[in-house]
Protein backbone atom coordinates (compact mmCIF):
# COMPACT_ATOMS: atom_id res chain seq x y z
CA UNK A 1 0.00 0.00 0.00
CA UNK A 2 1.40 3.59 -0.55
CA UNK A 3 1.67 6.59 1.43
CA UNK A 4 -1.47 7.82 -0.26
CA UNK A 5 -3.38 5.11 0.38
CA UNK A 6 -2.31 4.68 3.90
CA UNK A 7 -3.54 8.79 4.13
CA UNK A 8 -6.59 8.08 2.21
CA UNK A 9 -10.15 8.05 4.53
CA UNK A 10 -13.90 8.21 3.39
CA UNK A 11 -15.34 11.12 4.95
CA UNK A 12 -19.55 10.56 5.45
CA UNK A 13 -20.34 12.24 2.15
CA UNK A 14 -17.60 9.51 0.56
CA UNK A 15 -14.63 12.58 -0.61
CA UNK A 16 -11.41 10.81 -0.33
CA UNK A 17 -9.61 13.07 2.12
CA UNK A 18 -6.06 12.72 1.34
CA UNK A 19 -3.07 14.55 0.59
CA UNK A 20 -3.29 16.30 -2.85
CA UNK A 21 -0.60 15.12 -5.39
CA UNK A 22 1.00 18.22 -7.05
CA UNK A 23 1.56 17.31 -11.22
CA UNK A 24 3.19 19.09 -13.56
CA UNK A 25 3.37 18.41 -17.50
CA UNK A 26 6.46 19.26 -19.21
CA UNK A 27 5.60 19.93 -22.56
CA UNK A 28 8.43 19.34 -25.29
CA UNK A 29 8.33 21.07 -28.39
CA UNK A 30 6.52 18.37 -30.98
CA UNK A 31 5.01 16.24 -28.08
CA UNK A 32 1.76 14.21 -28.93
CA UNK A 33 -1.43 15.59 -28.66
CA UNK A 34 -3.69 12.36 -27.66
CA UNK A 35 -1.24 10.93 -25.12
CA UNK A 36 -0.81 14.57 -23.12
CA UNK A 37 -5.02 15.04 -23.87
CA UNK A 38 -5.70 11.49 -22.52
CA UNK A 39 -3.64 11.93 -19.12
CA UNK A 40 -4.85 15.53 -18.30
CA UNK A 41 -8.86 14.00 -18.80
CA UNK A 42 -7.65 11.03 -16.23
CA UNK A 43 -6.52 12.82 -13.73
CA UNK A 44 -9.72 15.81 -14.09
CA UNK A 45 -12.11 12.69 -14.25
CA UNK A 46 -10.55 11.52 -10.93
CA UNK A 47 -10.96 15.32 -9.45
CA UNK A 48 -14.68 14.97 -10.75
CA UNK A 49 -15.75 12.18 -9.59
CA UNK A 50 -14.62 12.49 -5.98
CA UNK A 51 -16.00 15.86 -5.97
CA UNK A 52 -12.90 17.15 -4.44
CA UNK A 53 -9.46 18.01 -5.93
CA UNK A 54 -6.93 14.92 -5.55
CA UNK A 55 -4.65 15.57 -8.36
CA UNK A 56 -3.55 19.03 -8.55
CA UNK A 57 -1.49 19.55 -12.62
CA UNK A 58 -0.16 22.79 -14.24
CA UNK A 59 1.31 22.36 -17.26
CA UNK A 60 4.61 24.12 -18.00
CA UNK A 61 7.33 24.14 -20.56
CA UNK A 62 10.66 22.55 -20.76
CA UNK A 63 12.11 25.80 -22.55
CA UNK A 64 12.36 28.90 -20.94
CA UNK A 65 11.23 31.48 -23.83
CA UNK A 66 9.68 34.86 -23.01
CA UNK A 67 8.33 35.04 -25.95
CA UNK A 68 5.77 32.57 -26.02
CA UNK A 69 3.81 30.83 -23.74
CA UNK A 70 2.75 28.35 -25.97
CA UNK A 71 3.92 25.14 -27.36
CA UNK A 72 2.96 22.99 -30.41
CA UNK A 73 2.41 19.59 -30.57
CA UNK A 74 3.49 17.35 -32.95
CA UNK A 75 -0.07 17.93 -35.23
CA UNK A 76 0.83 22.21 -35.05
CA UNK A 77 -1.82 22.69 -31.84
CA UNK A 78 -0.59 25.09 -29.52
CA UNK A 79 -1.05 24.06 -25.79
CA UNK A 80 -0.85 27.55 -23.84
CA UNK A 81 1.40 27.08 -20.52
CA UNK A 82 1.63 28.38 -17.11
CA UNK A 83 5.11 27.82 -16.23
CA UNK A 84 8.67 26.67 -16.74
CA UNK A 85 10.93 23.89 -15.13
CA UNK A 86 11.34 26.65 -12.16
CA UNK A 87 7.41 25.69 -11.42
CA UNK A 88 8.18 22.03 -11.35
CA UNK A 89 10.83 22.01 -8.06
CA UNK A 90 7.70 20.92 -5.67
CA UNK A 91 5.84 18.61 -8.16
CA UNK A 92 5.32 14.70 -6.51
CA UNK A 93 4.72 13.47 -9.84
CA UNK A 94 6.21 14.68 -13.57
CA UNK A 95 4.76 13.96 -17.11
CA UNK A 96 7.68 14.04 -19.51
CA UNK A 97 5.75 14.73 -22.74
CA UNK A 98 8.03 14.32 -26.08
CA UNK A 99 7.22 12.63 -29.20
CA UNK A 100 9.00 14.31 -32.57
CA UNK A 101 12.81 14.84 -32.54
CA UNK A 102 13.26 13.70 -28.86
CA UNK A 103 15.90 11.45 -29.66
CA UNK A 104 17.81 15.01 -30.62
CA UNK A 105 16.61 16.94 -27.43
CA UNK A 106 19.38 17.79 -24.59
CA UNK A 107 18.19 20.64 -22.07
CA UNK A 108 20.84 20.69 -19.21
CA UNK A 109 18.38 21.94 -16.75
CA UNK A 110 15.40 19.47 -17.27
CA UNK A 111 17.64 16.52 -16.57
CA UNK A 112 19.49 18.03 -13.61
CA UNK A 113 15.36 18.74 -12.55
CA UNK A 114 14.14 15.23 -13.24
CA UNK A 115 17.38 13.81 -11.44
CA UNK A 116 16.54 15.75 -8.33
CA UNK A 117 12.45 14.56 -8.23
CA UNK A 118 14.11 10.82 -8.74
CA UNK A 119 16.79 11.41 -6.06
CA UNK A 120 13.41 12.76 -3.76
CA UNK A 121 11.52 9.73 -5.24
CA UNK A 122 8.99 11.95 -7.03
CA UNK A 123 7.16 9.84 -9.46
CA UNK A 124 8.69 10.65 -13.64
CA UNK A 125 6.23 9.13 -15.99
CA UNK A 126 7.22 9.32 -19.83
CA UNK A 127 4.65 9.38 -22.60
CA UNK A 128 5.16 8.36 -26.05
CA UNK A 129 9.06 9.40 -26.38
CA UNK A 130 10.18 10.44 -23.14
CA UNK A 131 11.70 7.94 -22.31
CA UNK A 132 14.48 9.27 -24.30
CA UNK A 133 14.81 12.21 -21.88
CA UNK A 134 14.85 9.82 -19.02
CA UNK A 135 18.00 8.26 -20.85
CA UNK A 136 19.29 11.20 -21.47
CA UNK A 137 19.26 12.13 -17.59
CA UNK A 138 20.63 8.82 -16.53
CA UNK A 139 17.68 7.84 -15.17
CA UNK A 140 17.17 4.30 -16.83
CA UNK A 141 21.07 2.59 -16.29
CA UNK A 142 19.84 -0.85 -15.47
CA UNK A 143 16.61 -0.12 -15.75
CA UNK A 144 13.97 -1.05 -18.49
CA UNK A 145 11.25 1.20 -20.39
CA UNK A 146 8.43 1.27 -23.20
CA UNK A 147 8.00 3.74 -26.06
CA UNK A 148 6.19 4.58 -29.15
CA UNK A 149 7.19 1.36 -30.98
CA UNK A 150 8.56 3.21 -34.25
CA UNK A 151 11.13 4.61 -32.62
CA UNK A 152 12.18 1.53 -30.53
CA UNK A 153 15.52 1.26 -33.47
CA UNK A 154 16.39 4.49 -32.89
CA UNK A 155 16.53 4.03 -29.02
CA UNK A 156 18.33 0.95 -29.32
CA UNK A 157 20.79 2.23 -31.13
CA UNK A 158 21.71 5.10 -29.04
CA UNK A 159 21.39 3.33 -26.21
CA UNK A 160 21.67 -0.35 -26.37
CA UNK A 161 22.21 -1.35 -22.78
CA UNK A 162 18.86 -0.54 -22.18
CA UNK A 163 16.21 -3.17 -22.54
CA UNK A 164 12.78 -2.10 -24.13
CA UNK A 165 9.71 -3.54 -23.18
CA UNK A 166 6.85 -4.55 -25.73
CA UNK A 167 4.15 -3.69 -22.82
CA UNK A 168 1.68 -1.30 -23.39
CA UNK A 169 3.74 0.78 -20.16
CA UNK A 170 6.34 0.04 -17.93
CA UNK A 171 6.42 0.07 -14.01
CA UNK A 172 10.58 0.69 -12.40
CA UNK A 173 10.15 1.77 -9.29
CA UNK A 174 8.76 5.20 -9.23
CA UNK A 175 9.41 5.85 -13.65
CA UNK A 176 7.42 5.15 -15.52
CA UNK A 177 7.31 4.77 -19.11
CA UNK A 178 4.47 4.02 -22.01
CA UNK A 179 4.23 3.78 -25.42
CA UNK A 180 2.22 6.60 -26.07
CA UNK A 181 -1.36 7.07 -27.48
CA UNK A 182 -4.13 5.10 -25.61
CA UNK A 183 -1.74 3.16 -23.74
CA UNK A 184 -1.62 6.75 -21.34
CA UNK A 185 -4.95 5.48 -20.36
CA UNK A 186 -3.84 2.25 -19.11
CA UNK A 187 -0.79 3.95 -17.12
CA UNK A 188 -2.64 6.63 -15.60
CA UNK A 189 -5.37 4.13 -14.85
CA UNK A 190 -2.54 2.34 -12.14
CA UNK A 191 -1.06 5.28 -11.31
CA UNK A 192 -4.49 6.27 -9.89
CA UNK A 193 -5.04 3.25 -8.57
CA UNK A 194 -1.94 3.06 -6.32
CA UNK A 195 -3.12 6.50 -4.86
CA UNK A 196 -6.50 5.47 -4.46
CA UNK A 197 -7.28 1.83 -5.03
CA UNK A 198 -8.10 -0.96 -7.66
CA UNK A 199 -11.88 0.08 -7.29
CA UNK A 200 -11.72 3.91 -7.41
CA UNK A 201 -9.28 3.01 -11.03
CA UNK A 202 -11.85 1.07 -12.12
CA UNK A 203 -14.74 3.96 -11.50
CA UNK A 204 -12.56 6.16 -13.43
CA UNK A 205 -11.99 3.82 -16.37
CA UNK A 206 -15.64 3.33 -16.43
CA UNK A 207 -16.09 7.08 -17.83
CA UNK A 208 -13.94 6.36 -20.88
CA UNK A 209 -15.98 3.04 -21.84
CA UNK A 210 -19.13 5.98 -21.53
CA UNK A 211 -17.51 8.37 -23.95
CA UNK A 212 -16.73 5.80 -26.16
CA UNK A 213 -13.18 6.25 -26.09
CA UNK A 214 -12.75 2.40 -25.99
CA UNK A 215 -14.63 -0.46 -26.57
CA UNK A 216 -16.20 -2.68 -23.92
CA UNK A 217 -13.85 -5.44 -24.91
CA UNK A 218 -10.78 -2.94 -24.55
CA UNK A 219 -12.04 -1.46 -21.57
CA UNK A 220 -12.53 -5.37 -19.72
CA UNK A 221 -9.03 -6.02 -20.97
CA UNK A 222 -7.29 -2.62 -19.74
CA UNK A 223 -9.05 -3.69 -16.21
CA UNK A 224 -7.65 -7.39 -15.98
CA UNK A 225 -4.53 -5.85 -16.55
CA UNK A 226 -4.82 -3.38 -14.58
CA UNK A 227 -5.77 -5.89 -11.54
CA UNK A 228 -2.77 -7.86 -11.90
CA UNK A 229 -0.70 -4.99 -11.76
CA UNK A 230 -1.77 -3.95 -8.57
CA UNK A 231 -0.55 -7.22 -7.14
CA UNK A 232 2.59 -6.55 -8.55
CA UNK A 233 3.67 -5.02 -11.96
CA UNK A 234 5.66 -7.53 -13.09
CA UNK A 235 3.14 -10.07 -13.12
CA UNK A 236 0.69 -7.70 -15.15
CA UNK A 237 3.24 -6.95 -17.76
CA UNK A 238 4.14 -11.09 -17.40
CA UNK A 239 0.43 -12.10 -18.60
CA UNK A 240 0.19 -8.79 -20.56
CA UNK A 241 3.41 -10.43 -23.11
CA UNK A 242 2.23 -13.75 -22.78
CA UNK A 243 -1.17 -13.00 -24.12
CA UNK A 244 0.05 -11.24 -26.87
CA UNK A 245 2.71 -14.54 -27.98
CA UNK A 246 0.16 -17.42 -27.70
CA UNK A 247 1.28 -18.80 -31.44
CA UNK A 248 5.15 -18.52 -30.78
CA UNK A 249 5.45 -18.49 -26.89
CA UNK A 250 8.23 -17.13 -25.18
CA UNK A 251 10.81 -19.06 -23.37
CA UNK A 252 9.94 -18.01 -19.54
CA UNK A 253 13.59 -17.05 -19.47
CA UNK A 254 13.16 -14.99 -22.41
CA UNK A 255 9.87 -13.75 -20.91
CA UNK A 256 11.65 -11.94 -17.90
CA UNK A 257 13.93 -10.79 -19.96
CA UNK A 258 11.08 -8.88 -21.78
CA UNK A 259 9.97 -7.18 -19.21
CA UNK A 260 13.06 -6.41 -17.17
CA UNK A 261 13.19 -8.59 -14.08
CA UNK A 262 14.74 -11.94 -13.79
CA UNK A 263 13.10 -15.63 -14.04
CA UNK A 264 13.92 -16.75 -10.31
CA UNK A 265 11.97 -13.36 -9.32
CA UNK A 266 9.02 -13.80 -12.49
CA UNK A 267 8.64 -17.61 -10.67
CA UNK A 268 8.72 -15.92 -7.03
CA UNK A 269 5.81 -13.13 -7.88
CA UNK A 270 3.58 -16.17 -10.12
CA UNK A 271 4.12 -18.40 -6.76
CA UNK A 272 2.87 -15.85 -4.24
CA UNK A 273 -0.44 -14.52 -6.17
CA UNK A 274 -1.17 -16.63 -8.42
CA UNK A 275 -0.44 -20.16 -6.61
CA UNK A 276 1.46 -21.39 -9.67
CA UNK A 277 4.57 -21.44 -12.04
CA UNK A 278 4.84 -18.72 -14.87
CA UNK A 279 5.16 -21.51 -17.17
CA UNK A 280 2.14 -23.49 -15.97
CA UNK A 281 -0.02 -20.21 -16.36
CA UNK A 282 1.49 -19.33 -19.40
CA UNK A 283 0.28 -23.03 -20.75
CA UNK A 284 -3.39 -22.40 -19.00
CA UNK A 285 -3.61 -19.21 -21.18
CA UNK A 286 -2.87 -21.23 -24.37
CA UNK A 287 -5.07 -24.26 -23.96
CA UNK A 288 -7.95 -21.67 -22.75
CA UNK A 289 -7.23 -19.57 -26.24
CA UNK A 290 -7.43 -23.79 -27.93
CA UNK A 291 -10.53 -24.26 -26.03
CA UNK A 292 -12.02 -20.96 -27.55
CA UNK A 293 -11.06 -21.69 -31.16
CA UNK A 294 -12.30 -25.01 -30.71
CA UNK A 295 -15.88 -23.95 -29.34
CA UNK A 296 -16.31 -20.57 -32.14
CA UNK A 297 -14.55 -22.54 -35.14
CA UNK A 298 -14.52 -24.84 -37.74
CA UNK A 299 -10.56 -24.86 -37.64
CA UNK A 300 -8.65 -28.31 -37.66
CA UNK A 301 -6.98 -29.34 -34.25
CA UNK A 302 -3.54 -29.50 -36.21
CA UNK A 303 -4.45 -25.49 -37.48
CA UNK A 304 -5.18 -24.93 -33.58
CA UNK A 305 -2.27 -26.48 -31.50
CA UNK A 306 -0.20 -24.24 -34.49
CA UNK A 307 -2.34 -21.51 -33.53
CA UNK A 308 -1.67 -21.91 -29.67
CA UNK A 309 2.04 -22.46 -29.84
CA UNK A 310 2.41 -26.56 -29.55
CA UNK A 311 5.06 -28.33 -31.94
CA UNK A 312 2.33 -30.93 -32.48
CA UNK A 313 -1.38 -31.70 -32.71
CA UNK A 314 -0.48 -35.28 -30.02
CA UNK A 315 1.28 -32.89 -27.93
CA UNK A 316 -1.69 -30.05 -28.22
CA UNK A 317 -4.07 -33.27 -27.99
CA UNK A 318 -2.17 -34.10 -24.51
CA UNK A 319 -2.37 -31.45 -22.87
CA UNK A 320 -6.11 -30.36 -23.26
CA UNK A 321 -7.07 -33.63 -22.20
CA UNK A 322 -5.25 -33.14 -18.91
CA UNK A 323 -6.75 -29.49 -18.37
CA UNK A 324 -10.27 -30.16 -19.49
CA UNK A 325 -10.68 -33.90 -18.86
CA UNK A 326 -11.61 -34.44 -22.89
CA UNK A 327 -9.83 -34.49 -25.83
CA UNK A 328 -10.14 -31.98 -28.21
CA UNK A 329 -12.81 -34.10 -30.36
CA UNK A 330 -14.64 -34.76 -27.32
CA UNK A 331 -14.97 -30.89 -26.74
CA UNK A 332 -15.92 -30.15 -29.82
CA UNK A 333 -18.45 -32.80 -30.30
CA UNK A 334 -19.73 -31.74 -26.77
CA UNK A 335 -19.49 -28.13 -26.84
CA UNK A 336 -19.23 -26.32 -30.41
CA UNK A 337 -21.26 -24.46 -31.13
CA UNK A 338 -21.44 -26.15 -34.86
CA UNK A 339 -22.47 -29.19 -34.18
Amino acid sequence: MTEANKMTQKTELGVLKTKIVNVSFILLPGFALTSFSLAIEALSVANLLNGAEIYQYQICRAESVEASNTVKSSNNVPIETSGDLSSCHDSDLIFICGYLKVADYSNLPLFTLLRTIAHKKGRIAALSCGSFILAKAGLLQDKSCTLVPEYCNTFTELYPDISLQENLYTVTGNLLTSAGGTATLDMLLYLIGQDHGRDFAHHVSQQFLLDRIRSSEEIQTSRRYLTLRMKSPCLGAAVELMEKHIGAPYPIATLANRIGTTQRNLETVFQKYEKTSPGRYYLQLRLLHAKKMIEETHLSFSNIAQATGFSSQSHFSKCFREQFCHSPSQFRQVNSSFK
